[in-house]
């Protein structure tokens, strides 16, 4: 008899040995903790308990298990983690410019898009052209009238697109190749009507902290001329070689 009231006690003390969980509002919880998840923490009054109850993770302040064993819980390490996450988000737009174009009649602006890890850049571009002879150089005269050359008034556009993809990911130094295509009316080459398609290869020059940004490129290819107003002089026919020395500056965000 007396063993069987041993057992009986031992079986009790088991049932009613509960973990502890102290609350941020000072509150004390006794109950069996059998499950934690992300945002909450699952308990129950015993083992044998069919009703289950939640508590979020963000009220409490750590839990005693009936073995021993303490779980902290805080949310200084997630305000940490997503600080860190949101200092480490690229910047994806740029607009840049071309201030060493207004020597050769182009004043231009290109905007640039880059990829989540900044390894693809669309860049779309447009400049406004016009003849720089008579208004940055001095226009060439002879008494013949044969050479000389004359300011040509007016305005005229060229665009088109780049895609630059970049060989390292998120680094100060990126080197960069991808196509380059142009359309549009050169002022500075007399006003000729041109389409060049070349390969770009390149430098941008960025850190990932601060909002200047640089690109540094060649370019090879070809043009295709569709109309000169050196008439049968050039040939809308043939394609010709090309080239192209490219500096823009700009800012990201």
């Amino acid at each position: 008899m007396k063993n069987k009231v041993i057992i009986i006690f031992l079986f009790s003390l088991k049932f009613s040995a509960q973990d502890k969980l102290f609350l941020k509002n000072e509150a004390l919880i006794k109950a069996h903790v059998y499950s934690i998840s992300n945002e909450f923490i699952f308990i129950k009054q015993n083992d044998t308990s069919l009703i289950n109850k939640r508590i979020p993770k963000t009220d409490v302040i750590l839990i005693e298990k009936e073995n021993g064993d303490i779980f902290i819980f805080s949310e200084k390490s997630k305000k940490i983690i997503s600080e860190k996450t949101e200092k480490r988000l690229p910047k994806r737009n740029v607009i840049e410019t071309q201030p060493l174009g207004f020597l050769t009649g182009r004043i231009s602006l290109a905007y640039e898009r880059l990829s989540k890890n900044n390894t693809i850049g669309f860049v779309f571009p447009l400049s406004l052209s016009f003849d720089p002879i008579g208004i940055i150089y001095k226009p060439t005269n002879d008494s013949t009238g044969r050479n000389s050359i004359e300011h040509i008034k007016g305005f005229s556009f060229i665009s088109g697109i780049d895609i630059n993809f970049y060989i390292n990911e998120n680094k100060f130094t990126q080197f960069f190749v991808g196509p380059r295509i142009r359309y549009g009316n050169d002022m500075f080459l007399r006003g000729i009507e041109v389409f060049t398609a070349q390969t770009q290869f390149g430098i941008k020059l960025s850190d990932e902290s601060n909002w200047l940004i640089q690109h540094i490129s060649v370019g090879f290819g070809f043009v295709r001329i569709f109309s000169s107003p050196a008439g049968t002089l050039l040939s809308t026919r043939q394609l010709f070689a090309w080239g192209s020395l490219n500096y823009k500056l700009g800012i990201k965000w």
